[in-house]
């Protein structure tokens, strides 16, 4: 394929997947062109992986020598390594490694990482922290001479693991050891490996459990109270924070909610959860009911389109994931003179943290709470269990009327 035919398919995915015209060409002459004419200095007009990768390193080399500064460094290796994942998966890759990777790879690995990558539709976190794990492990292998993932049995996955313990928190040693289950079984399935090591990764990694606070009440309050319900974004977001707050819904299915998810006359939510792939069904309360109804009636544009919340602002449409409404929501925080710290636990997850401690608080036994947050292990409910700090002291026993032997020897 000719690599002006090919960047023009990624331009009208881009305009299929949401884009404007303009602003999928907007970069057209800037991005594209110079790759263009990188081919065409090499008298390469078919599109060509090897020469894309040689783009990308005389890219590094400019920016390395000042000739190109951070920001051009990276838009144009990120439009090379576009052109790169459609051609391989027919794909548009939406995010690129960040600028400063340490972890280089091959054209093998590369390719071996996007077609990982684009395998399935991964949460946008989770597929961050899987490209971090491969991209770190394939790096790992190549410095090991391992041109063929073939050749990579469990006495190198063994290694790998001892090495990260050497340079890693256990925490993060339970997330590789995780997620390169997750990349063998791929591997096995595509018929990279002829094994995915399942009996060596069913061993467990112990890891540290970190216990985030719920939101409290104040803060939540305070959040409320700065938002302007007078305006459709206003609207918008304080159905959202109370869907948070007093159903415990996760921020991803707050995101995928469908006006048909809301059912009126039966005063319930039913929808599919995105973390578990299981229904749930949760009560409207009053509260949540209202604030819906006066985003749906008087706040949501007026366009066809299943999604419940949608854009404030042109070209609507869904909101875009989770990360988007946790930073809508840390904007109110701050507007309500609340001061966040890094990975304070403090943001909008809190919430539903809360929604589970106000139910274990008011005397609801865990399973019913794990059904309601809909946790498809009752583990991750017994944590609220803890939150309930009030409770727990009334559990603590004194001293009193216990005699304490004394040691007068």
């Amino acid at each position: 394929m000719r690599l002006e035919t090919l960047i023009s398919q990624v331009m009208a995915e881009k305009v299929r997947l949401g884009y404007t015209e303009l602003q999928a060409y907007r970069g057209y002459w800037e991005l594209y062109n110079p790759i263009i004419r990188f081919f065409r200095e090499r008298n390469e007009a078919e599109f060509n992986p090897t020469l894309i990768e040689e783009f990308i390193a005389c890219t590094d080399e400019k920016f390395k020598a000042g000739e190109i500064q951070r920001f051009r460094h990276s838009s144009l290796t990120c439009a090379a390594r576009q052109l790169l994942h459609f051609a391989n998966t027919g794909t548009y890759l939406w995010s690129v490694p960040k600028m400063g990777s340490r972890y280089h790879l091959n054209l093998y690995y590369s390719i071996l990482l996007d077609d990982f990558l684009s395998s399935e539709e991964f949460h946008p976190n989770t597929k961050q922290d899987l490209e971090w794990v491969a991209r770190r492990y394939f790096n790992w292998l190549e410095s090991k001479g391992i041109e063929d993932i073939a050749d990579a049995d469990q006495s190198y996955i063994q290694q790998y693991l001892h090495d990260c313990l050497a340079v890693m928190r256990s925490t993060s040693v339970y997330n590789v050891h995780l997620y390169l289950k997750k990349l063998y079984q791929f591997l096995l399935a595509k018929g990279y490996t002829q094994n995915s090591y399942e009996a060596f990764f069913s061993f467990k990694i112990c890891r540290e459990s970190k216990l985030y606070p719920a939101a409290s009440s104040e803060n939540v309050n305070a959040v409320l109270n700065v938002i302007d319900t007078q305006t459709s974004t206003g609207k918008r977001d304080y159905a959202i924070v109370l869907l948070g707050y007093r159903l415990g819904m996760r921020a991803i299915d707050i995101a995928r909610l469908k006006l048909s998810d809301i059912h009126w006359e039966c005063g319930e939510i039913h929808f599919i959860q995105k973390k578990t792939g299981r229904p749930l069904t949760l009560p409207l309360t009053a509260d949540v009911g209202d604030a819906i109804e006066d985003y749906i009636l008087n706040g949501r544009p007026e366009i066809d389109c299943e999604t419940l919340f949608l854009r404030a602002a042109p070209p609507f449409g869904p909101i875009q994931d989770a990360r988007s409404i946790g930073n809508r929501y840390d904007i109110y925080l701050k507007r309500a003179g609340i001061v966040r710290t890094a990975f304070d636990g403090e943001g909008f997850h809190s919430l539903r943290r809360a929604a589970g401690k106000n139910m274990v608080t008011s005397g609801a036994p865990v399973s019913t709470v794990a059904q309601v947050l809909g946790d498809s292990n009752i583990e991750s409910t017994r944590k609220y269990i803890a939150l309930d700090s009030e409770h727990l002291a009334e559990c603590a026993l004194d001293f009193s009327g216990i005699e304490l032997e004394a040691d007068y020897e």
